[in-house]
């Protein structure tokens, strides 16, 4: 193969390993490492320290055990302006073999939003791209009561059974 076909591949992956989650619902977000992640908080103000300990919460109901500790989850606050997400998911540390996460970083935006129930909704949201679920829309949430709908507006703050499974088909 020549240096540009090579060259076009790096690139390509390199994008893929700082790019957020905004997958499908059908097992596209990031897989991680095994049913077991440790989970610590860096610079959290008292809502991203109650969002963090909501979505690990959520992530529990699931086939996927959690502790405190770090390693495998780390959650961060950061206060960015001009930007339109309130939080974001990213595989900070992929395995060697590209097939899951080692490392994933969930990032909330302090500048975004503000009610404690909009940071319950992120925080089940981000924690469900680390259990590799996707994005939810209207055609595949019709009764509306997924946390993993696209926008934080969502009327709930809990994974649903779809949800549940979805993780477990998963990991």
């Amino acid at each position: 193969m020549t240096r540009a076909p090579w060259i076009a591949v790096a690139g390509v992956l390199l994008a893929s390993l700082s790019s957020p989650a905004h997958a499908s619902h059908d097992d596209d977000g990031f897989d991680p490492d095994n049913r077991s992640q440790a989970v610590k908080g860096f610079n959290l103000t008292v809502k991203g320290q109650g969002a963090m300990e909501w979505g690990k919460q959520q992530l529990e109901r699931s086939v996927i055990s959690t502790s405190w500790g770090g390693g495998d989850i780390e959650v961060h606050d950061y206060k960015t302006t001009g930007v339109d997400w309130a939080a974001q998911t990213r595989c900070k540390d992929w395995n060697a073999l590209w097939t899951s996460c080692d490392v994933i970083t969930i990032q909330f935006n302090t500048a975004m939003y503000h009610s404690d129930w909009e940071w319950l909704v992120m925080g089940c949201h981000e924690f469900g791209h680390t259990g590799d679920l996707g994005h939810r829309s209207k055609s595949n949430d019709t009764d509306n009561n997924s946390c993993m709908r696209s926008t934080v507006q969502s009327a709930y703050y809990k994974f649903d059974t779809h949800d549940l499974n979805a993780i477990q088909a998963g990991t």
